[in-house]
Protein backbone atom coordinates (compact mmCIF):
# COMPACT_ATOMS: atom_id res chain seq x y z
CA UNK A 1 0.00 0.00 0.00
CA UNK A 2 1.46 3.35 -1.01
CA UNK A 3 1.13 6.37 1.26
CA UNK A 4 0.60 9.51 -0.81
CA UNK A 5 2.23 12.85 -0.03
CA UNK A 6 2.40 14.46 -3.46
CA UNK A 7 3.99 13.46 -6.76
CA UNK A 8 6.93 15.88 -6.96
CA UNK A 9 7.63 18.69 -9.40
CA UNK A 10 7.67 18.53 -13.16
CA UNK A 11 8.89 20.75 -15.95
CA UNK A 12 6.39 23.19 -17.51
CA UNK A 13 3.86 21.55 -19.77
CA UNK A 14 4.92 21.07 -23.40
CA UNK A 15 3.68 23.40 -26.12
CA UNK A 16 0.42 22.29 -27.67
CA UNK A 17 -0.03 22.21 -31.42
CA UNK A 18 -3.44 22.18 -33.07
CA UNK A 19 -3.65 21.66 -36.79
CA UNK A 20 -6.42 22.41 -39.24
CA UNK A 21 -8.84 19.79 -40.48
CA UNK A 22 -7.65 18.17 -43.68
CA UNK A 23 -10.67 17.98 -45.96
CA UNK A 24 -9.04 17.84 -49.39
CA UNK A 25 -9.58 14.93 -51.75
CA UNK A 26 -5.96 13.80 -51.48
CA UNK A 27 -6.20 13.71 -47.67
CA UNK A 28 -8.82 10.99 -47.45
CA UNK A 29 -6.44 8.37 -46.11
CA UNK A 30 -4.63 10.72 -43.74
CA UNK A 31 -5.47 11.80 -40.20
CA UNK A 32 -7.26 15.09 -39.62
CA UNK A 33 -4.25 16.31 -37.69
CA UNK A 34 -1.54 15.07 -40.04
CA UNK A 35 1.70 16.92 -39.23
CA UNK A 36 2.52 17.50 -42.90
CA UNK A 37 -0.67 19.53 -43.33
CA UNK A 38 -0.40 21.88 -40.39
CA UNK A 39 -1.53 25.38 -41.28
CA UNK A 40 1.28 27.90 -40.76
CA UNK A 41 -1.13 30.23 -38.98
CA UNK A 42 -1.75 27.55 -36.36
CA UNK A 43 1.99 26.94 -35.93
CA UNK A 44 2.45 30.63 -35.20
CA UNK A 45 -0.29 30.46 -32.57
CA UNK A 46 1.22 27.72 -30.42
CA UNK A 47 0.59 28.32 -26.72
CA UNK A 48 1.24 26.39 -23.55
CA UNK A 49 -1.74 24.98 -21.72
CA UNK A 50 -3.04 27.53 -19.26
CA UNK A 51 -1.58 30.58 -21.05
CA UNK A 52 -4.84 31.69 -22.62
CA UNK A 53 -7.50 33.48 -20.66
CA UNK A 54 -8.70 33.33 -17.10
CA UNK A 55 -6.73 33.99 -13.94
CA UNK A 56 -3.94 31.70 -15.14
CA UNK A 57 -1.14 31.46 -12.62
CA UNK A 58 -2.28 34.59 -10.87
CA UNK A 59 -0.85 36.87 -13.55
CA UNK A 60 2.67 36.71 -12.11
CA UNK A 61 4.46 36.55 -15.47
CA UNK A 62 7.40 34.78 -13.79
CA UNK A 63 8.70 31.19 -13.89
CA UNK A 64 6.04 28.54 -13.42
CA UNK A 65 5.83 24.85 -12.67
CA UNK A 66 3.17 22.26 -13.38
CA UNK A 67 0.99 20.97 -10.55
CA UNK A 68 -1.39 18.05 -10.76
CA UNK A 69 -4.76 18.84 -9.22
CA UNK A 70 -8.12 17.16 -8.83
CA UNK A 71 -11.48 18.87 -9.14
CA UNK A 72 -14.54 17.30 -7.53
CA UNK A 73 -18.08 18.04 -6.54
CA UNK A 74 -18.56 17.80 -2.79
CA UNK A 75 -22.05 17.38 -1.38
CA UNK A 76 -22.79 17.74 2.34
CA UNK A 77 -26.09 16.17 3.42
CA UNK A 78 -27.08 17.06 7.03
CA UNK A 79 -28.67 14.26 9.03
CA UNK A 80 -31.36 16.60 10.35
CA UNK A 81 -32.90 17.01 6.91
CA UNK A 82 -31.90 20.65 6.39
CA UNK A 83 -30.81 21.76 2.93
CA UNK A 84 -27.68 20.16 1.56
CA UNK A 85 -24.81 22.02 -0.09
CA UNK A 86 -22.98 21.18 -3.31
CA UNK A 87 -19.64 22.83 -4.05
CA UNK A 88 -16.78 22.41 -6.48
CA UNK A 89 -13.56 21.72 -4.60
CA UNK A 90 -9.92 21.47 -5.68
CA UNK A 91 -7.17 19.27 -4.29
CA UNK A 92 -3.52 19.95 -5.18
CA UNK A 93 -1.54 16.68 -5.18
CA UNK A 94 1.79 18.53 -5.01
CA UNK A 95 0.88 20.81 -2.09
CA UNK A 96 -1.46 18.34 -0.34
CA UNK A 97 -4.15 21.01 -0.07
CA UNK A 98 -7.92 20.98 -0.54
CA UNK A 99 -9.87 24.20 -1.14
CA UNK A 100 -13.52 24.99 -1.79
CA UNK A 101 -13.59 26.96 -5.06
CA UNK A 102 -17.25 27.95 -5.21
CA UNK A 103 -17.30 29.33 -1.65
CA UNK A 104 -15.16 32.18 -2.96
CA UNK A 105 -17.99 33.19 -5.32
CA UNK A 106 -20.29 34.42 -2.53
CA UNK A 107 -23.05 31.98 -3.43
CA UNK A 108 -23.32 33.11 -7.07
CA UNK A 109 -22.01 29.87 -8.60
CA UNK A 110 -24.72 27.21 -8.39
CA UNK A 111 -23.48 23.66 -8.86
CA UNK A 112 -26.81 21.96 -8.12
CA UNK A 113 -27.88 22.14 -11.76
CA UNK A 114 -24.37 21.95 -13.18
CA UNK A 115 -20.98 23.60 -12.85
CA UNK A 116 -17.62 22.68 -14.38
CA UNK A 117 -14.09 24.00 -14.84
CA UNK A 118 -11.76 23.67 -17.82
CA UNK A 119 -8.73 21.38 -17.89
CA UNK A 120 -6.31 24.28 -17.24
CA UNK A 121 -8.45 25.28 -14.25
CA UNK A 122 -8.61 28.90 -15.43
CA UNK A 123 -12.39 29.15 -16.06
CA UNK A 124 -15.57 28.01 -14.35
CA UNK A 125 -19.03 27.76 -15.95
CA UNK A 126 -22.43 27.21 -14.38
CA UNK A 127 -26.14 27.36 -15.03
CA UNK A 128 -28.33 30.09 -13.62
CA UNK A 129 -32.08 29.80 -13.96
CA UNK A 130 -33.43 32.62 -16.11
CA UNK A 131 -36.79 34.27 -15.56
CA UNK A 132 -38.28 32.85 -18.76
CA UNK A 133 -35.36 31.53 -20.77
CA UNK A 134 -34.44 28.24 -19.13
CA UNK A 135 -30.80 27.69 -18.22
CA UNK A 136 -28.57 30.74 -18.61
CA UNK A 137 -24.89 29.84 -19.09
CA UNK A 138 -22.45 31.99 -17.10
CA UNK A 139 -18.64 31.92 -16.96
CA UNK A 140 -15.99 33.54 -14.76
CA UNK A 141 -12.17 33.36 -14.61
CA UNK A 142 -10.32 31.58 -11.80
CA UNK A 143 -7.24 32.64 -9.86
CA UNK A 144 -5.41 29.32 -9.87
CA UNK A 145 -2.95 30.38 -7.17
CA UNK A 146 -5.46 31.50 -4.56
CA UNK A 147 -8.24 29.04 -5.53
CA UNK A 148 -10.72 31.86 -6.09
CA UNK A 149 -13.44 32.59 -8.63
CA UNK A 150 -13.13 36.14 -9.97
CA UNK A 151 -16.87 36.58 -9.70
CA UNK A 152 -16.70 40.32 -10.45
CA UNK A 153 -15.56 39.37 -13.98
CA UNK A 154 -18.43 36.96 -14.69
CA UNK A 155 -20.39 37.19 -17.93
CA UNK A 156 -23.49 35.55 -19.38
CA UNK A 157 -22.78 33.49 -22.49
CA UNK A 158 -26.26 32.48 -23.65
CA UNK A 159 -29.86 31.61 -22.74
CA UNK A 160 -31.69 28.28 -23.16
CA UNK A 161 -28.50 26.21 -22.90
CA UNK A 162 -28.88 22.42 -22.71
CA UNK A 163 -25.25 21.27 -22.52
CA UNK A 164 -21.80 22.90 -22.31
CA UNK A 165 -18.12 21.95 -22.29
CA UNK A 166 -14.78 23.76 -22.32
CA UNK A 167 -12.02 23.32 -24.90
CA UNK A 168 -8.91 25.14 -26.14
CA UNK A 169 -7.94 25.40 -29.82
CA UNK A 170 -4.31 26.37 -29.22
CA UNK A 171 -5.09 30.08 -29.45
CA UNK A 172 -7.66 30.64 -26.71
CA UNK A 173 -10.07 28.99 -24.30
CA UNK A 174 -13.47 28.24 -25.83
CA UNK A 175 -16.87 27.22 -24.55
CA UNK A 176 -19.02 24.90 -26.64
CA UNK A 177 -22.74 24.76 -25.90
CA UNK A 178 -26.02 23.35 -27.18
CA UNK A 179 -28.80 25.91 -27.32
CA UNK A 180 -32.51 26.02 -28.09
CA UNK A 181 -35.94 24.78 -27.07
CA UNK A 182 -36.44 21.72 -29.25
CA UNK A 183 -39.98 20.40 -29.26
CA UNK A 184 -40.69 16.73 -30.02
CA UNK A 185 -38.29 14.04 -31.26
CA UNK A 186 -37.54 15.93 -34.47
CA UNK A 187 -36.75 19.23 -32.76
CA UNK A 188 -33.30 20.71 -33.25
CA UNK A 189 -30.67 22.30 -31.01
CA UNK A 190 -27.93 24.58 -32.28
CA UNK A 191 -24.33 23.74 -31.30
CA UNK A 192 -22.27 26.91 -30.92
CA UNK A 193 -18.71 27.77 -29.89
CA UNK A 194 -17.22 31.07 -28.76
CA UNK A 195 -14.26 32.46 -26.77
CA UNK A 196 -14.80 32.09 -23.05
CA UNK A 197 -13.31 35.53 -22.39
CA UNK A 198 -15.76 37.18 -24.78
CA UNK A 199 -15.29 38.75 -28.20
CA UNK A 200 -15.37 42.03 -30.11
CA UNK A 201 -19.02 42.07 -31.17
CA UNK A 202 -18.59 44.90 -33.69
CA UNK A 203 -15.62 43.28 -35.40
CA UNK A 204 -17.31 39.89 -35.51
CA UNK A 205 -20.51 41.43 -36.89
CA UNK A 206 -18.44 43.05 -39.64
CA UNK A 207 -17.00 39.69 -40.67
CA UNK A 208 -14.24 39.20 -38.13
CA UNK A 209 -10.69 38.14 -38.85
CA UNK A 210 -10.84 35.29 -41.35
CA UNK A 211 -7.30 34.37 -40.32
CA UNK A 212 -8.50 33.79 -36.75
CA UNK A 213 -12.00 32.33 -36.83
CA UNK A 214 -12.09 31.21 -33.21
CA UNK A 215 -11.94 34.85 -32.06
CA UNK A 216 -15.64 35.10 -32.95
CA UNK A 217 -18.72 32.97 -32.21
CA UNK A 218 -19.30 30.10 -34.64
CA UNK A 219 -22.25 27.90 -35.49
CA UNK A 220 -21.00 24.30 -35.43
CA UNK A 221 -24.19 22.54 -36.57
CA UNK A 222 -27.60 21.31 -35.48
CA UNK A 223 -28.47 18.16 -33.55
CA UNK A 224 -31.83 16.73 -32.53
CA UNK A 225 -33.02 16.07 -28.98
CA UNK A 226 -31.15 12.77 -28.78
CA UNK A 227 -28.04 14.26 -30.37
CA UNK A 228 -25.14 16.12 -28.81
CA UNK A 229 -21.44 16.86 -29.03
CA UNK A 230 -18.06 16.03 -27.49
CA UNK A 231 -14.93 18.12 -27.15
CA UNK A 232 -11.57 16.49 -27.93
CA UNK A 233 -7.92 16.69 -26.80
CA UNK A 234 -7.39 18.74 -29.96
CA UNK A 235 -9.60 21.70 -29.18
CA UNK A 236 -9.96 22.72 -32.82
CA UNK A 237 -12.03 19.57 -33.40
CA UNK A 238 -15.54 19.09 -31.99
CA UNK A 239 -17.43 15.81 -32.41
CA UNK A 240 -21.08 16.24 -33.43
CA UNK A 241 -23.53 13.38 -32.91
CA UNK A 242 -26.74 13.50 -34.95
CA UNK A 243 -29.37 10.84 -34.45
CA UNK A 244 -32.67 9.69 -35.88
CA UNK A 245 -34.88 6.78 -34.85
CA UNK A 246 -32.44 4.16 -36.08
CA UNK A 247 -28.97 5.68 -36.54
CA UNK A 248 -26.23 7.92 -35.19
CA UNK A 249 -23.97 9.98 -37.50
CA UNK A 250 -20.55 11.01 -36.17
CA UNK A 251 -19.07 14.21 -37.65
CA UNK A 252 -16.23 16.64 -36.99
CA UNK A 253 -16.50 20.42 -36.86
CA UNK A 254 -13.20 22.31 -37.13
CA UNK A 255 -13.09 25.56 -35.18
CA UNK A 256 -9.90 26.62 -36.99
CA UNK A 257 -11.47 26.84 -40.45
CA UNK A 258 -15.21 26.34 -39.93
CA UNK A 259 -15.28 23.10 -41.95
CA UNK A 260 -17.55 20.13 -41.24
CA UNK A 261 -16.91 16.50 -42.17
CA UNK A 262 -19.23 13.53 -41.66
CA UNK A 263 -17.29 10.38 -40.77
CA UNK A 264 -19.63 7.46 -40.22
CA UNK A 265 -23.29 6.58 -39.71
CA UNK A 266 -23.93 3.74 -37.27
CA UNK A 267 -27.16 1.84 -37.77
CA UNK A 268 -29.59 2.37 -40.64
CA UNK A 269 -31.09 5.78 -41.29
CA UNK A 270 -34.88 6.29 -41.30
CA UNK A 271 -35.63 3.01 -39.56
CA UNK A 272 -37.47 2.45 -36.26
CA UNK A 273 -36.79 1.22 -32.75
CA UNK A 274 -33.26 2.60 -32.33
CA UNK A 275 -31.28 2.75 -29.10
CA UNK A 276 -28.94 5.42 -30.45
CA UNK A 277 -28.49 8.68 -28.56
CA UNK A 278 -25.69 11.13 -27.75
CA UNK A 279 -25.24 9.71 -24.25
CA UNK A 280 -23.50 6.69 -25.72
CA UNK A 281 -19.75 6.87 -25.02
CA UNK A 282 -17.65 8.49 -27.77
CA UNK A 283 -14.14 9.96 -27.55
CA UNK A 284 -11.15 10.88 -29.76
CA UNK A 285 -7.73 9.34 -29.09
CA UNK A 286 -4.94 11.68 -27.88
CA UNK A 287 -3.10 11.41 -31.21
CA UNK A 288 -6.35 12.11 -33.10
CA UNK A 289 -5.97 8.98 -35.26
CA UNK A 290 -9.17 7.19 -34.22
CA UNK A 291 -12.42 7.46 -32.30
CA UNK A 292 -13.65 4.97 -29.73
CA UNK A 293 -17.41 4.66 -30.29
CA UNK A 294 -19.81 2.54 -28.24
CA UNK A 295 -23.30 1.55 -29.41
CA UNK A 296 -26.02 -0.70 -27.99
CA UNK A 297 -28.30 -1.31 -30.93
CA UNK A 298 -30.01 -4.66 -31.44
CA UNK A 299 -29.72 -5.34 -27.67
CA UNK A 300 -25.96 -5.65 -27.98
CA UNK A 301 -23.23 -3.38 -26.64
CA UNK A 302 -20.50 -2.95 -29.25
CA UNK A 303 -17.25 -0.99 -29.35
CA UNK A 304 -15.65 0.40 -32.51
CA UNK A 305 -12.23 1.75 -33.46
CA UNK A 306 -13.16 4.32 -36.13
CA UNK A 307 -10.32 5.95 -38.07
CA UNK A 308 -10.42 9.74 -37.87
CA UNK A 309 -10.11 10.33 -41.61
CA UNK A 310 -12.59 11.41 -44.28
CA UNK A 311 -14.42 8.41 -45.74
CA UNK A 312 -12.91 6.01 -43.18
CA UNK A 313 -12.74 2.26 -43.78
CA UNK A 314 -15.15 -0.02 -41.96
CA UNK A 315 -14.21 0.25 -38.27
CA UNK A 316 -12.82 -2.56 -36.16
CA UNK A 317 -15.63 -3.95 -33.98
CA UNK A 318 -15.66 -5.66 -30.59
CA UNK A 319 -18.85 -7.23 -29.25
CA UNK A 320 -18.99 -6.64 -25.50
CA UNK A 321 -22.24 -8.00 -24.01
CA UNK A 322 -25.96 -7.99 -24.43
CA UNK A 323 -27.64 -4.94 -22.99
CA UNK A 324 -29.66 -4.81 -19.80
CA UNK A 325 -33.32 -5.53 -20.42
CA UNK A 326 -32.70 -7.91 -23.31
CA UNK A 327 -35.09 -10.77 -23.86
CA UNK A 328 -33.57 -13.00 -21.12
CA UNK A 329 -30.30 -13.10 -23.00
CA UNK A 330 -27.98 -10.86 -20.97
CA UNK A 331 -25.39 -12.09 -18.45
CA UNK A 332 -24.46 -14.98 -20.72
CA UNK A 333 -20.83 -14.13 -21.58
CA UNK A 334 -17.85 -15.15 -19.39
CA UNK A 335 -15.63 -12.73 -17.49
CA UNK A 336 -14.47 -10.08 -18.16
CA UNK A 337 -17.62 -9.61 -20.27
CA UNK A 338 -20.13 -10.39 -17.51
CA UNK A 339 -21.83 -6.97 -17.50
CA UNK A 340 -24.73 -5.36 -19.34
CA UNK A 341 -24.07 -1.57 -19.35
CA UNK A 342 -21.25 0.74 -20.47
CA UNK A 343 -21.17 4.06 -18.62
CA UNK A 344 -19.53 7.41 -19.44
CA UNK A 345 -17.06 8.41 -22.12
CA UNK A 346 -13.87 6.34 -22.31
CA UNK A 347 -10.41 7.53 -21.27
CA UNK A 348 -7.17 6.92 -23.17
CA UNK A 349 -3.63 6.47 -21.98
CA UNK A 350 -1.06 9.02 -23.14
CA UNK A 351 -0.22 7.30 -26.42
CA UNK A 352 -3.77 6.16 -27.22
CA UNK A 353 -2.71 2.51 -27.10
CA UNK A 354 -5.24 1.58 -24.42
CA UNK A 355 -8.86 2.57 -23.81
CA UNK A 356 -10.46 2.58 -20.35
CA UNK A 357 -14.22 2.42 -19.83
CA UNK A 358 -16.62 1.77 -16.97
CA UNK A 359 -18.76 -1.37 -16.93
CA UNK A 360 -21.81 -2.01 -14.79
CA UNK A 361 -24.12 -5.00 -14.47
CA UNK A 362 -26.72 -6.74 -12.35
CA UNK A 363 -25.53 -10.20 -13.31
CA UNK A 364 -24.69 -11.16 -9.72
CA UNK A 365 -28.20 -10.21 -8.64
CA UNK A 366 -29.67 -12.21 -11.50
CA UNK A 367 -27.61 -15.28 -10.66
CA UNK A 368 -27.81 -15.04 -6.87
CA UNK A 369 -31.04 -14.16 -5.06
CA UNK A 370 -28.95 -13.25 -2.00
CA UNK A 371 -27.04 -10.54 -3.83
CA UNK A 372 -28.34 -7.00 -3.47
CA UNK A 373 -25.76 -4.97 -5.41
CA UNK A 374 -24.69 -4.20 -8.94
CA UNK A 375 -21.23 -5.12 -10.18
CA UNK A 376 -18.82 -2.35 -11.25
CA UNK A 377 -15.35 -2.34 -12.73
CA UNK A 378 -13.21 -0.30 -15.10
CA UNK A 379 -12.09 -2.30 -18.11
CA UNK A 380 -9.07 -1.68 -20.32
CA UNK A 381 -8.71 -2.80 -23.92
CA UNK A 382 -5.97 -2.38 -26.54
CA UNK A 383 -6.83 -0.07 -29.43
CA UNK A 384 -6.74 -3.17 -31.68
CA UNK A 385 -9.94 -4.23 -29.83
CA UNK A 386 -8.60 -7.76 -29.51
CA UNK A 387 -11.03 -9.52 -27.10
CA UNK A 388 -8.05 -11.17 -25.39
CA UNK A 389 -6.71 -7.72 -24.42
CA UNK A 390 -9.75 -6.82 -22.27
CA UNK A 391 -8.72 -6.74 -18.59
CA UNK A 392 -10.50 -5.52 -15.43
CA UNK A 393 -8.46 -2.73 -13.85
CA UNK A 394 -10.01 -2.72 -10.36
CA UNK A 395 -10.31 -6.52 -10.35
CA UNK A 396 -13.36 -6.41 -8.09
CA UNK A 397 -14.57 -9.87 -7.17
CA UNK A 398 -18.23 -10.85 -7.47
CA UNK A 399 -18.95 -11.01 -3.73
CA UNK A 400 -21.15 -9.07 -1.34
CA UNK A 401 -18.37 -6.98 0.20
CA UNK A 402 -17.95 -3.29 0.99
CA UNK A 403 -15.12 -3.13 -1.55
CA UNK A 404 -17.43 -3.79 -4.49
CA UNK A 405 -17.62 -0.08 -5.02
CA UNK A 406 -20.64 1.45 -6.67
CA UNK A 407 -18.64 3.67 -8.99
CA UNK A 408 -20.10 6.99 -10.10
CA UNK A 409 -17.30 8.25 -12.37
CA UNK A 410 -13.57 7.96 -13.09
CA UNK A 411 -10.66 9.75 -14.77
CA UNK A 412 -7.13 8.92 -15.91
CA UNK A 413 -4.07 11.04 -15.18
CA UNK A 414 -2.29 12.67 -18.12
CA UNK A 415 0.62 10.19 -17.91
CA UNK A 416 -1.82 7.29 -17.62
CA UNK A 417 -0.23 5.96 -14.44
CA UNK A 418 -3.01 6.82 -12.00
CA UNK A 419 -6.75 6.35 -12.10
CA UNK A 420 -9.18 8.16 -9.82
CA UNK A 421 -12.80 7.26 -9.13
CA UNK A 422 -15.52 8.07 -6.61
CA UNK A 423 -17.38 5.36 -4.71
CA UNK A 424 -18.99 4.69 -1.28
CA UNK A 425 -16.90 4.65 1.87
CA UNK A 426 -16.19 1.32 3.59
CA UNK A 427 -19.33 0.14 5.38
CA UNK A 428 -21.09 3.46 4.69
CA UNK A 429 -22.96 3.63 1.41
CA UNK A 430 -24.54 6.98 2.35
CA UNK A 431 -21.16 8.71 2.03
CA UNK A 432 -18.52 8.46 -0.66
CA UNK A 433 -14.80 9.02 -1.10
CA UNK A 434 -12.24 9.64 -3.77
CA UNK A 435 -10.15 6.53 -4.47
CA UNK A 436 -6.94 6.40 -6.50
CA UNK A 437 -4.99 3.44 -7.87
CA UNK A 438 -1.85 2.68 -9.84
CA UNK A 439 -2.91 1.47 -13.30
CA UNK A 440 -0.35 -1.34 -13.54
CA UNK A 441 -2.57 -4.33 -14.36
CA UNK A 442 0.25 -6.90 -14.19
CA UNK A 443 -0.13 -7.21 -10.43
CA UNK A 444 -2.66 -9.60 -8.85
CA UNK A 445 -4.52 -6.57 -7.44
CA UNK A 446 -4.27 -2.83 -8.09
CA UNK A 447 -2.21 -0.77 -5.67
CA UNK A 448 -4.30 1.86 -3.88
CA UNK A 449 -2.76 5.24 -3.09
CA UNK A 450 -3.51 6.20 0.49
CA UNK A 451 -4.50 9.70 1.47
CA UNK A 452 -3.50 11.43 4.68
CA UNK A 453 -4.87 9.65 7.76
CA UNK A 454 -6.48 6.96 5.59
CA UNK A 455 -7.04 3.57 7.17
CA UNK A 456 -6.07 0.49 5.19
CA UNK A 457 -8.72 -2.20 5.03
CA UNK A 458 -8.44 -5.84 4.02
CA UNK A 459 -11.12 -7.33 1.81
CA UNK A 460 -12.03 -10.99 1.86
CA UNK A 461 -10.86 -11.13 -1.77
CA UNK A 462 -7.21 -10.84 -0.66
CA UNK A 463 -6.65 -7.18 -1.58
CA UNK A 464 -5.98 -4.24 0.74
CA UNK A 465 -7.60 -0.89 -0.03
CA UNK A 466 -7.48 2.64 1.31
CA UNK A 467 -9.22 5.93 0.56
CA UNK A 468 -7.45 8.88 -1.06
CA UNK A 469 -9.80 11.72 -0.06
CA UNK A 470 -12.64 11.48 2.45
CA UNK A 471 -14.29 13.46 5.21
CA UNK A 472 -16.00 12.37 8.39
CA UNK A 473 -18.35 15.11 9.56
CA UNK A 474 -20.52 14.99 12.67
CA UNK A 475 -24.21 15.22 11.87
CA UNK A 476 -23.79 14.98 8.11
CA UNK A 477 -22.84 12.70 5.25
CA UNK A 478 -20.21 13.86 2.74
CA UNK A 479 -20.36 12.68 -0.86
CA UNK A 480 -17.61 13.23 -3.45
CA UNK A 481 -18.32 12.81 -7.17
CA UNK A 482 -17.15 13.86 -10.65
CA UNK A 483 -13.41 13.68 -9.88
CA UNK A 484 -11.15 14.97 -12.70
CA UNK A 485 -7.39 15.39 -13.16
CA UNK A 486 -5.92 18.76 -14.17
CA UNK A 487 -2.43 20.02 -15.05
CA UNK A 488 -2.07 23.61 -13.84
CA UNK A 489 0.72 26.18 -14.19
CA UNK A 490 1.50 27.98 -10.93
CA UNK A 491 4.40 30.30 -9.92
CA UNK A 492 7.54 28.60 -8.66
Amino acid sequence: MKSFRGVGRRAPVALALVAALACSEDAKEEGFLDAARIDARVQDAMVSEGDSGGGGAGGSGGPTETHTRLSMLKQVKPDDGTADTLDLVIYDLDDDREANLTQSANGEVDCKTRCAINRQMTWIAWYQRGAASGNELWVAPIDTVHYEVKIAEKRKVADTVQQFEFTNDGKRDLVVFMQGEALGPEGQFDVRVEPVAGFDAAACEAGGDLEDLSACPQYAGAVNVNGGFRVTPFGALIILLRTDLSSMTVSFFNVANGASQALKTFGTMDGTGSQFDARLPVALSPDATYLAVFTKDEFLWKMFNLKAVPNPPEPVRLELWESEGDRAGDCTRPMPFLFNVVQFDPRFDEGGEHIYFMAKGDCSKQNSPASNRDDYDILRVDKSLDPASVVPVLKNSRANGWYNHQLTDFDLSKDGKRLVFTAPRPFDNQSSSVWMIDTDTSKPFPEYLCGKDAETRDGDDGNTRCEFLFEERAGARVVYKAARFHEVEVPR
